[in-house]
This record gives structure tokens, C-alpha cells and sequence, in this order.
């Protein structure tokens, strides 16, 4: 029977993560709660990619990999954070080409005059 005893620990650790992770969404906001949710995250995926899938007891090329896929997702990410921290905040969603009054920031506007609830994305 093999040794489950660090699989095991690994696991608990990881519902504390999870718990503290739980516990931060609820009672820190702003910057730090999201900060703290990151860590959270990170020390959680480091916990999966070291124990449950086997990297820790695996050889280089493995590793090597495995750290490539890391850093793949990383560029995603941040080639999305900045799309999303880039783009217009005034712009209206599901605004239409063809629609003729807009108001300065280019939403459409209904006859008398103000932003369509349609469009604001309410």
C-alpha cells in the first residue's frame, strides 16, 4: 500500500488555503482582498502541482513543462488583464452601428434624449 500520509496533509492544507481564501472574499475588500485571493490561489495551484500531480518526485523534462504551461497561462492572463484595464469606460454595450443620436461618449440615446436602458447594460 503506498504512503498516503503527505497526499493526505497536502489535502488539509489545501482546505485551509480554501477556508482562509472563503474568509478573505468575506471579510477583506478592495485591493487586499484580491491580493490576498491571489496568494490564496497561487500557494493553492502550487499545492496541486507539486503533490497530487507528482511533480515534486518527477524528473527535469517533467518539470520543465510543466513550468512552461505556467508561464503560457501567465501570458494569458495578463494579455487579457490588459485588454480588460485598456478598454473605454464610457463605451455602451450592445450599441448599435446604425443608431443616429448618441450622446458624447457615443451611447445611443432614445427620444427624449437619455441612454437606453437596453444599452447600459442594466
Amino acid at each position: 500500500m503506498r504512503d498516503v500520509k503527505a497526499p493526505v496533509l497536502a489535502w488539509g492544507a489545501y482546505l485551509i488555503v480554501l477556508g482562509g481564501s472563503v474568509a478573505a472574499t468575506k471579510l477583506v475588500s478592495g485591493l487586499m482582498g484580491h491580493l490576498f485571493s491571489l496568494l490564496c490561489a497561487s500557494i493553492m495551484a502550487s499545492l496541486i502541482l507539486s503533490f497530487f500531480m507528482g511533480l515534486r518526485v518527477a524528473n527535469n523534462l517533467l518539470r520543465v513543462f510543466a513550468l512552461a504551461g505556467v508561464m503560457w497561462l501567465a501570458i494569458m492572463l495578463t494579455l487579457t488583464m490588459v485588454d480588460y484595464v485598456m478598454r473605454d469606460i464610457g463605451e455602451c454595450p450592445n450599441a448599435q452601428a446604425d443608431d443616429v443620436a448618441r450622446n458624447a461618449q457615443g451611447c445611443p440615446l432614445d427620444s427624449a434624449g437619455n441612454v437606453r436602458a437596453s444599452d447600459t447594460g442594466a
